[in-house]
């Protein structure tokens, strides 16, 4: 069973923001500074671990003895602008995504992301706060040449939210390169 968290209360706690994108942009390289995301954030963030073990349900052995999976995740559920629901549950191992009860990505050992096209991320998202779609955007492909559009997206999302510091085009360069095809 499934246990609902608001949205507000995710993003009330500055960890929330620069954890999720941490741990769901993993291809997230920004090749002019050599550095990943993970690298980015670790460097310049300062994150509340007992908050994210709360939110993510870790204990010491959770890898051991269920794959870091835990059967009551805490999750977010938010209505899309088309009526659809989203559903983003927090695993110790694995932040898994669905779109009416239909899983269309992970983050854990069964990888898989880049599952929705730019223009449906743009349906789905054109009706939500900015913070809100930063929910969705671990989901969307692009090819090279939409890249700057996106680019202008990621933008516009991450000057609404706190970075604790770290650069707005670093991470977006690190989220632009996790999202090609």
């Amino acid at each position: 069973m499934k246990q609902i968290i608001k949205y507000i209360e995710l993003i009330s706690n500055s960890s929330f923001i620069p954890w999720f994108l941490m741990n769901n942009f993993p291809e997230g390289i920004d090749n002019s500074n050599e550095c990943s995301l993970m690298e980015l954030i670790q460097e310049t963030c300062i994150l509340d671990k007992d908050w994210i073990d709360k939110l993510t349900g870790y204990y010491d052995g959770i890898f051991d003895e269920n794959d870091g999976y835990i059967n009551a995740p805490n999750s977010v559920v938010i209505s899309l602008s088309n009526g659809d629901e989203l559903c983003v549950e927090f695993h110790p191992g694995d932040t898994i995504y669905y779109i009416n009860g239909s899983q269309i990505g992970c983050t854990g050992p069964s990888y898989m992301i880049r599952s929705i096209s730019l223009t449906q991320f743009i349906e789905y998202t054109s009706k939500l706060n900015a913070s809100e779609k930063i929910l969705l955007l671990p989901m969307v492909k692009i090819t090279f040449e939409e890249k700057d559009e996106l680019k202008n997206v990621i933008n516009s999302i991450l000057s609404t939210v706190d970075m604790q510091g770290c650069s707005v085009e670093d991470v977006s360069a690190c989220i632009l390169e996790n999202s090609l095809e």
